[in-house]
């Protein structure tokens, strides 16, 4: 595995781990909250995924760039379609997003 996929392949692993363990915990809580947990684990980790996907594909700095502005409107949209279409309960989802940023400060 080259250098480039490897530290990407990290930062989505810790982000997944914690996101599974942030919604079980919600889901003990309660229901909603987990359900909420998880639609957070989707709107981190399916932007995070596509990011490090084509961070893998490519050495082109401005592409690489382009991808990151994606990543984070992709971001930012499901989110708002999470919050205003599905309807989440903020415990659950806020937290568990904030919990998951922290896997970009994976070693690597």
């Amino acid at each position: 595995m080259n250098a480039v996929r490897r530290p990407a392949a990290r930062v989505v692993a810790a982000q997944a781990s914690m996101g599974l363990v942030s919604s079980v915990v919600f889901f003990f809580i309660d229901p909603a909250a987990g359900r909420s947990a998880c639609l957070a684990v989707m709107c981190v980790l399916l932007p995070t995924t596509y990011y490090a996907w084509q961070q893998a594909q490519s050495y082109n700095a401005v592409r690489t760039l382009a991808h990151g502005v994606i990543k984070t409107a992709l971001t930012v949209f499901m989110m708002a379609f999470c919050i205003a279409i599905i309807g989440i309960d903020p415990i659950g989802f806020f937290v568990t997003f904030a919990l998951m940023q922290f896997g970009y400060l994976v070693r690597v």
